[in-house]
């Protein structure tokens, strides 16, 4: 394997200019560059990330951590958004991003703060936590950074981000009572993210603002997966009859309750109005295509991976963003 001593030599310049021309510095000329890349490239040179960040006793690395990753998490395309988001951001900022899963026995055997510490990285952005992780408070209580996506948890060296999600249920259920709606039920995901306690409330308090009283039997769980709530759409529809419409926590969970109506023959809308949320590429090609909240999943982790580069580069302390949402109007709706 070639080391940069090679590429000097096959260069016929010293190594330093090798790592000022490879690291974009001002006073390396064109042509020295053009030599040096050129020797690069004939010899195949790949630079020791690890070796160089040692040496500089600072890494360039931040960990990507899916918790509780599952088969079914990359379904609605969330993932793929947020990495790409979070490699814009690293490409940006001259990061390495090293990815890792960690599934629910991995996590209650070792903590965030000992995984990162192991693998060497400079922070982690986690996605996928719970309420119920063992280490949950722990990120916050460490002194290792940490941004987390989609939760609602600072510290001194912790950081999260997250769409408005209480702002958003609100604008959903709105919606469905403008369009004269009252008896609205929802499909929410379960009891362990914050994101459906905070989409919960949303729906709560759009009720209330309405005099319309809360029913808590017109809430129930899917689970966040499309076969979850296709499975309970025949009960939740044969004990609610006087339902017209539903608000979903996930667009995953919405066309899963669709399919099923579909099979039963309960026309959307003409029978039954539907609203999700998050706007996965899914939600406009189903019949009909569905009415959603829209999360800019991209941003949200842009903005993670720039709030880590301030709490690691600016000694910043974490903070809580939320960022903001859109309703996009399709077809799942109707007027009554």
């Amino acid at each position: 394997m070639a080391t940069i001593k090679d590429v000097a030599k096959h260069a016929n310049v010293s190594t330093t200019v090798v790592s000022k021309a490879l690291n974009g510095y001002s006073d390396v000329s064109e042509e020295t560059r053009r030599k040096v890349l050129k020797a690069v490239e004939e010899l195949n040179y790949s630079p020791n990330m690890l070796a160089k960040n040692l040496k500089q006793k600072v890494t360039k690395s931040i960990a990507l951590i899916f918790s509780n990753f599952e088969y079914s998490n990359g379904k609605d395309g969330v993932l793929f958004k947020m990495m790409t988001g979070i490699f814009e951001a690293a490409s940006h900022y001259n990061y390495e991003v090293l990815l890792y899963t960690r599934s629910l026995s991995e996590q209650q055997d070792k903590s965030y703060w000992q995984f990162c510490k192991e693998h060497k990285v400079s922070g982690a952005l986690i996605t996928g936590l719970k309420t119920t992780d063992p280490y949950f408070l722990e990120i916050v209580d460490s002194n290792f950074p940490c941004v987390v996506i989609d939760a609602d948890i600072t510290g001194s060296y912790t950081g999260s981000i997250m769409t408005d999600n209480i702002a958003a249920a609100k604008c959903a259920v709105q919606y469905l009572i403008d369009h004269g709606h009252r008896r609205i039920g929802m499909v929410n995901g379960h009891n362990y993210a914050v994101v459906s306690k905070e989409r919960l409330e949303g729906y709560r308090q759009a009720l209330a603002e309405n005099g319309i009283p809360y029913d808590p039997s017109l809430v129930v769980n899917g689970d966040y997966t499309e076969e979850y709530a296709y499975e309970l759409a025949d009960s939740y529809l044969r004990e609610h009859p006087e339902m017209t419409a539903v608000f979903f926590a996930s667009d995953l969970m919405a066309i899963g309750f669709m399919s099923r109506c579909r099979e039963l023959q309960i026309g959307i809308p003409e029978k039954l109005s539907i609203i999700g949320f998050d706007d996965i590429v899914l939600s406009g090609y189903t019949t009909p295509r569905l009415t959603t909240i829209h999360q800019d999943f991209q941003k949200m982790a842009f903005l993670a991976f720039e709030q880590m580069i301030r709490i690691l580069e600016k000694k910043a302390a974490g903070v809580h963003q939320k960022i903001p949402f859109h309703l996009v109007d399709r077809e799942s709706v109707a007027m009554i």
